[in-house]
């Protein structure tokens, strides 16, 4: 059985070509040269709709292409740094701003601060005034009809009653009939004024009473020598600079618990032999408690073991008597007081009542714990001495003073 051969068919308008089909319109074959594809349907070059799409190159479907999208990822990238970058800056100028407001304001408030502390100093100047104006109309009272003077008079030494042998307590004023007065310093282990000072005390051949304690003996060998070698008087300040009362945490002098006879004499004797091994002498027979911290059971088992104590010109008021505080750091403290201020009333004492600061004792130490010179009260020392001496008065040491008040140390018994 023979099959049916298809019939060739041949474009109309390209004869010789093979038609792959004929126009959706007027129905003649088109070959591939002239055949355009309009929305899937064929049609001849005279029939082609007039609302052709374009067919670009390499697009077999004929579809359009797709547009290309507006935003690229890189671009969005580039814009979301370019915003973080913007935002950044905003907030640091922002920041920056308040920072400065910040440190303009802390600017402000220290100008305040300085300011207030020069008015608190000053009122306190003034207080401390209208207080020794109030203890001198006090003073007056008392006396009747006695005229009102800048201090009270002291009366001679020993103002305490006699404990062993007819030694007192403590001396803290010596006689007050000569124009004598003692310089004292206390010396617990640093020593960064003593040079200047030891150096003031010898450009006007002046002795004073010094009382170490064993650890500033251990730390300061040299200089102990040369305290001694200078004509100096060394005294005991304990050995470790320890406690002995209740003072500090209730105002009362009731002897601590663990204080007992045996460690008052430990540190004392241990000094005193440290020192004879240091410098080949034995300590005078005099000593201060560390922080002023003493009372009368304590002071009868030192001269139990041969040591006189010496304390200072007490007042009711700081402005009565001759501590100088020095050692007081913090400048807001109650305690606080700048040299001039220690100058003055050194000198306004010495000038005050009959008799002045006749027998008094002077407290400074060898170690300023101030940080800026001109606010270390020993610079004042040189001052201090001339205007005394040209007020009449003359410095002795504390030994002398004693011989000069009756009291004759050398009956102080030592093992």
């Amino acid at each position: 059985m023979s099959s049916r051969r298809k019939k060739q068919r041949f474009c109309h308008i390209h004869g010789a070509s093979r038609a792959i089909g004929h126009c959706s319109t007027c129905k003649r074959h088109v070959c591939v040269l002239c055949g355009k594809n309009v929305d899937g349907r064929l049609y001849c070059p005279e029939c082609v709709p007039l609302k052709q799409d374009v067919v670009v190159p390499g697009n077999v479907s004929g579809q359009p292409d797709a547009r290309p999208p507006l935003f690229s990822p890189a671009s969005i990238l580039l814009l979301a740094a370019i915003t973080l970058a913007l935002c950044g800056l905003v907030f640091g100028i922002r920041n920056l701003r308040q920072v400065q407001s910040l440190e303009d304001q802390n600017t402000e408030l220290k100008e305040k601060r300085v300011e207030l502390l020069g008015q608190i100093r000053q009122r306190n100047v003034e207080l401390s005034s209208l207080h020794q104006r109030l203890d001198s109309v006090s003073d007056a009272l008392v006396q009747g009809d006695a005229p009102i003077k800048k201090a009270r008079d002291f009366l001679s030494a020993p103002a305490e009653p006699a404990l062993l042998d007819g030694f007192p307590m403590t001396f803290n004023n010596g006689t007050v009939q000569k124009r004598l007065v003692c310089l004292t310093f206390d010396g617990n282990d640093e020593a960064n004024a003593a040079r200047e000072i030891l150096d003031t005390l010898k450009s006007r051949n002046i002795h004073a009473t010094m009382f170490l304690t064993g650890r500033f003996i251990l730390r300061n060998p040299a200089l102990v020598n040369r305290i001694v070698s200078e004509g100096n008087v060394v005294g005991c300040h304990t050995f470790t600079h320890p406690h002995l009362t209740t003072y500090a945490t209730n105002r009362r002098q009731d002897l601590l618990p663990t204080i007992t006879e045996a460690f008052v004499d430990r540190q004392l004797v241990k000094t005193d032999s440290l020192y004879k091994s240091v410098t080949g002498v034995p300590l005078a027979p005099l000593w201060r408690a560390p922080f002023g911290e003493y009372n009368k059971t304590i002071c009868l088992w030192a001269l139990h073991a041969g040591f006189l104590h010496i304390g200072w010109r007490q007042g009711r008021t700081w402005l009565l008597g001759l501590d100088s505080n020095d050692w007081t750091v913090d400048e807001e403290a109650p305690g606080y007081h700048s040299p001039q201020e220690v100058f003055d009333k050194i000198l306004g004492l010495a000038h005050s009542g009959d008799s002045g600061i006749n027998g008094g004792i002077i407290l400074m130490h060898l170690n300023s714990t101030r940080v800026e010179k001109d606010k270390q009260v020993h610079h004042i020392l040189g001052r201090l001495i001339d205007a005394l001496e040209s007020s009449g008065y003359r410095f002795v040491t504390v030994v002398e003073m004693l011989k000069e008040s009756g009291i004759d140390i050398s009956r102080l018994k030592r093992d």
